[in-house]
């Protein structure tokens, strides 16, 4: 398979048909809408015909939009966090429709009404917990006084005066002795925390000065009793009005609970909105004007007639004028993006091809190529048949029983294709779950390294040779035939003359084949210092690029190396597993049979994890640096279509 090849459509239509035909666009979510605007000799035409328009900005509507999204998040979250949790209530369940399924259950007016009852419940429920807090605060501040008998202000006199202080507990007991120097200073302890002590002084007016002295000297924090009555009155009064509040809080929260009813309508309001947002988000990419809709896209070749028979059905094949043509070499060099176009064994390991960079419009897709490769390596590095058939239960059950997000379906299928050589390995290595059951294995990870070692390289010789010859056939589409001696089939040269000339000579004992194959490597070599100087114009320049090039092999040698780690993955998570198991057994009988088994639950599901990341890790590394270093550039541009955003629910062309 390759990239899909890009039809070039244009719609026109008109201007009361511009929402359907959107509508039917975005339903069928293969279509990238291309910016007519932008400065290219292929947008030449809207200058000539539409020179005076200017695009509407919709900026206004998008942020109208983005704020009833906000509204219903936080509606969402404000139920689900405070809703009474015996009120049950459903999420959208993730489902399957069409756009127009979508829309259809859409209600603008009941979803108004909604969130102002909402917000209603959430702005009182808001105000109690303000209320609560500062009432609490006001509590606890006067929780350190309730021991006080008195109201300050009721014993303030012309003679006499009362002071409430907080005084650090470090020097207390000197603030205390220092006071009781005086006999006319009565001091009394009210309150004892970890870190403070409260008290009242009674004093004369007369000893002012001697009580501002040591309230200065002792650091005193001056404290005014602000209320009419004592202070065990006013905290009677504020736990029955806390009281009062948290009932309230409590019916509240039951009418809360109440709306999680309605948390399926307020998701599906949501994916709806952002259904149009996305669609507000392309509207100056078009022209629409008073009497015209004109809207120009990318589709792929395969997909156009079946999106012709898409749109008629929807809009009417008599409302709206459809071209398709090729795209030009400009729109090939500066915008066509790129859709790959696989099986649907491939479709899920495209997202390694797209976490690395994808293939411009005419570079060959790697996806298929490595793949094969992926397949063995990812099993080679777990190699356990118990952890490969629980993958293969796990993604299987997962995938029957649930609607995925597009993503997560196609993590999920990943992994239970990769399941099978998972399981493979583990019968070649005999490993289930770190046991080895009663027969030879094909081969042992203790007894057979060496030769585990040897294939794991000869694999690597297999795959990088691969990708040479990849190298040559990019550089002969392109017609570059130089380039596909020198970067290609000169390096498979010298791998087969060196294949050729170790094999015969330790292997076959064959001194003819040696020959043959040292012929052919330096052949090769030569062909890779050489042909630099027949394409450069400068003959020194390309004879030392030449003997540069050559000097690459030290290159090959460590990717080579680095297939090594194939074997060492393999073995290692296989003994650890083994080392999990042996110290089970080493436990009581009734211990194993207890504590052993949750043991190995999670001592297991570690290794499980730890073996699938490193074999997901090292098996893309594999593939990004030794593999599609040699023939593959990459800097496609993604095809992007106008879609939704399937937060909630999957979109399809036709209901299912």
């Amino acid at each position: 398979m390759a990239v899909s090849k890009m039809k070039k459509l244009t719609l026109i239509a008109e201007v009361s048909r511009s929402d359907e035909i959107l509508k039917a666009v975005q339903g069928f979510q293969e279509v990238e809408v291309r910016d007519v605007f932008q400065a290219t000799e292929n947008n030449q035409w809207v200058e000539a015909f539409f020179g005076e328009y200017q695009p509407e900005s919709h900026q206004d509507k998008i942020q109208a939009i983005n704020f009833r999204i906000d509204e219903l998040t936080n509606a969402i979250r404000f139920i689900d966090h405070h809703g009474s949790s015996k009120d049950k209530g459903f999420h959208l369940k993730r489902k399957v429709l069409t756009l127009q399924q979508l829309e259809e259950k859409f209600d603008e007016v009941e979803l108004d009404k909604e969130l102002r009852e909402v917000q209603a419940l959430e702005d009182r429920f808001n105000r109690n917990l303000e209320k609560i807090r500062e009432i609490s605060e006001e509590e606890s501040k006067l929780s350190r006084w309730q021991y006080l008998d008195v109201i300050p202000n009721d014993y303030k006199s012309s003679l006499t005066n009362v002071l409430l202080g907080a005084i650090d507990e470090v020097v207390w007991d000197e603030f205390k002795a220092a006071i009781h120097q005086q006999e006319a200073i009565y001091l009394e302890e009210l309150y004892r925390g970890q870190t403070e002590i409260c008290f009242s002084l009674v004093y004369l007016n007369t000893d002012q000065a001697i009580i501002n002295e040591q309230v200065h000297r002792y650091g005193v924090v001056r404290y005014q009793y602000p209320y009419k009555e004592l202070p065990k009155v006013r905290l009677q009064a504020i736990s029955k009005e806390l009281r009062s509040l948290y009932e309230d809080q409590k019916k509240m929260a039951v009418r809360i609970g109440q709306k999680r009813v309605n948390i399926e309508q307020l998701e599906w309001a949501e994916e709806t909105l952002l259904a149009r947002k996305n669609r507000l988000m392309v509207q100056d990419s078009y022209i629409q004007t008073h009497q015209l809709f004109v809207l120009q896209g990318w589709v792929a070749e395969d997909a156009s007639e079946k999106f012709q028979q898409f749109l008629s059905e929807l809009v009417g094949k008599e409302n709206v004028y459809l071209e398709l043509e090729e795209p030009t070499a400009d729109e090939i060099a500066t915008e066509i993006p790129t859709k790959l176009k696989n099986n649907k064994l491939v479709q899920p390991f495209e997202m390694l091809t797209e976490m690395y960079s994808l293939p411009a419009y005419h570079e060959i897709d790697p996806t298929p190529w490595f793949v094969p490769f992926y397949f063995v390596f990812f099993g080679m590095m777990v190699a356990d048949a118990g952890y490969g058939a629980l993958m293969l239960l796990a993604t299987t059950i997962v995938l029957k029983t649930k609607v995925l997000p597009r993503g997560m379906s196609r993590f999920m299928k990943f992994f239970q294709i990769l399941s099978i050589p998972t399981i493979l390995w583990g019968l070649i290595y005999d490993s289930y779950f770190g046991f080895a059951l009663p027969y030879q294995p094909i081969l042992s990870t203790s007894d057979d390294v060496i030769a585990i070692l040897i294939l794991s390289i000869v694999f690597g010789i297999i795959q990088i040779f691969v990708g040479l010859g990849l190298a040559a056939a990019e550089n002969i589409k392109a017609k570059d035939y130089l380039s596909a001696i020198s970067d290609g089939f000169a390096w498979q040269g010298i791998f087969i003359g060196i294949i050729l000339a170790a094999g015969g000579q330790m292997l076959l004992g064959s001194q003819g084949l040696m020959i043959a194959g040292v012929v052919i490597a330096v052949l090769s070599s030569l062909a890779i210092v050489f042909v630099p100087m027949l394409q450069s114009a400068s003959k020194v320049k390309g004879l030392a690029r030449g003997a540069y090039n050559l000097y690459g092999i030290t290159g090959y040698i460590g990717d080579l190396v680095s297939y090594t780690r194939l074997m060492a993955l393999g073995i290692s998570g296989g003994s650890i597993a083994a080392a999990f198991n042996m110290l089970v057994s080493f436990m009581p009988p009734m211990a194993r049979f207890s504590v052993g088994i949750l043991l190995m639950v999670a001592l297991h599901g570690l290794n499980i994890f730890l073996s699938l990341l490193s074999a997901y890790v090292h098996g893309a590394r594999l593939q990004y640096v030794e593999f599609f270093g040699k023939f593959y550039q990459g800097g496609g541009r993604p095809f992007a279509p106008l879609k939704t955003e399937e937060k909630y629910v999957n979109i399809e062309q036709k209901e299912k």
